[in-house]
């Protein structure tokens, strides 16, 4: 096969004229870059089926209005790729003069079956996770349950069914099970050493699973970011701001920082902080502010609202609103407040104090000395 490959060098170049050494490497050379070419060429013919897979997905899941990422034909148009890939491979490892042919003779069986258990591997544990999230969220919806620990054990389940896979398609291609063994042993033991913070990362994963300081959908501030909680992974917790990007932060910088969760409770105290004029009558402007913000419907507890003196400042007096209102209105009902009380103030004249600035200009006369030009 190798010999049948070559080409005669002399009718390319002078070959008698080259360097020994170079003589030498040159056929070696030769080969490694035929391998390479086959390469290419098989690369750019997988991608090409990948396109015609997700070409044709793509036009089935439109018609049920379903979205292509995570779907089977997701996984089809990659499983699709590496296939023709691993055709490609026994050709190359031939031209370099591996005897690839005998090894895919003796243990076509076991290459087959490995091929078949992690395209069935990655089927189910897309399924499966899914599945366990699907039904997380239906728990929430029906029971009120919490769907944060079922989409938590759905990653963890994906990944344990991979790499069970990954270890049953090393026995299939001939590793004895003792030396598989030893061999995740050891390795195990390199990657817990090399991957100290992945696996902190995990370790804290599943502490926010138990104790479960915020779930799926809740605003929290966190490790210098703020935003709504989107997904937990073994990982990483991913969440969205308010600037609608995704965000993902390692979850032991989650767990080791702390972590103000907004929308745990079904109501939030607002602080507001109101300056008013020393020569406005105090007593009336906190009557005045009490009344405009209880006067808003969606106040809650309106009895528990509190209006006071917080400070005496250089230029005001200044008044602190307590104001009880629904977690998910926080953002709407201090704008609303505050609208409030500023028509308030406005209507009874009570003035809202801001820094003046005053010009001073100094004339003179024509024909006039002052003191410093005297001097």
């Amino acid at each position: 096969m190798i010999e049948a490959l070559d080409i005669p060098l002399n009718y390319l170049m002078d070959f008698d004229a080259l360097p020994g050494w170079f003589k030498l490497i040159l056929p070696q050379v030769w080969h490694f870059a035929l391998a390479a070419c086959i390469m290419i060429i098989g690369y750019f013919t997988a991608l090409f089926i990948k396109v015609i897979v997700r070409w044709f997905g793509t036009r089935q899941l439109k018609k049920k209005n379903r979205a292509y990422e995570g779907s089977l034909w997701d996984l089809t148009d990659s499983a699709a790729q590496a296939l023709t890939m691993l055709a490609f491979l026994p050709l190359a490892l031939t031209v370099i003069g591996v005897n690839a042919a005998g090894y895919l003779n003796d243990n076509a069986g076991g290459i087959i079956s490995a091929i078949v258990i992690l395209i069935v591997a990655v089927m189910l544990s897309c399924w499966l996770s899914t599945s366990i999230k699907t039904f997380g969220d239906k728990a929430q919806r029906s029971h009120r349950g919490d769907g944060t620990l079922f989409m938590f054990l759905g990653a963890l389940v994906s990944y344990l069914v991979i790499g069970f896979a990954l270890v049953l398609s090393l026995t299939q291609l001939g590793v004895q099970s003792a030396s598989l063994i030893a061999l995740v042993g050891a390795a195990g033991l390199a990657i817990a050493l090399a991957l100290q913070d992945t696996l902190k990362a995990v370790a804290s994963g599943v502490m926010l699973a138990m104790f479960r300081p915020y779930r799926i959908g809740d605003w929290v501030h966190v490790a210098g970011m703020e935003g709504e909680v989107t997904d937990i992974t073994p990982f990483r917790t991913t969440i969205k701001p308010a600037t609608n990007q995704a965000v993902s932060l390692p979850n032991d910088q989650v767990w080791t920082n702390a972590i103000s969760n907004s929308t745990r409770f079904a109501r939030r105290r607002l602080d507001l902080y109101l300056d008013i004029s020393y020569e406005d009558d105090t007593e009336r402007a906190i009557k005045i502010t009490l009344d405009a913000v209880n006067a808003l419907s969606r106040t809650l507890a309106k009895a528990d609202t509190w209006v006071g003196v917080h400070a005496f400042k250089d230029s005001s007096v200044q008044l602190r609103c307590r104001v009880w209102v629904a977690t998910p209105e926080y953002v709407q009902m201090r704008s609303s407040c505050l609208l409030a009380i500023k028509a308030a103030y406005a209507e009874h004249g009570i003035t809202i104090p801001y820094p003046h600035q005053v010009e001073i200009h100094q004339y003179r006369a024509m024909g006039t000395e002052t003191d410093s030009d005297a001097d």
